[in-house]
């Protein structure tokens, strides 16, 4: 019978590590996944980077996105229309702000994470 290593036994034994971010942001729900297992450090240094990814509905728009995970500090990272880049950051507080330089769209408002 072969054991299956102490750390993975103990990560699959142990509380919930995707956190849900629920937002309203200037009347638009937005929602999203952290998978916090995705920010664990490599095990091996020969390892390829790992590429963190998440869906994020925002409105009726859907799309794939980078999470950001610092701290408190939750958010993502996503190409937006026309190669421009859209950012959506929460602070500790809730607070939250979504821009899209190139367009000129700047939504803020607030979020809460759930598990």
């Amino acid at each position: 019978m072969k054991m299956m290593p102490t750390l993975l036994c103990a990560t699959l034994s142990g509380p919930a590590v995707t956190e849900v971010v629920s937002c309203d942001l200037s009347g638009t729900r937005v929602q999203f996944a952290i998978d916090r297992a995705q920010f664990a450090p490599a095990l091996d240094f020969a390892e390829p980077p790992r590429r963190r990814m998440t869906t994020v509905q925002m409105g009726d728009a859907q799309f794939p996105a980078e999470p950001i995970l610092m701290g408190d500090v939750r958010g993502f990272w996503a190409e937006g229309l026309a190669g421009s880049d859209v950012m959506m950051v929460m602070q500790a507080d809730g607070s939250a702000v979504f821009a899209d330089m190139r367009a000129g769209e700047r939504l803020t408002g607030s979020c809460e994470v759930m598990q």
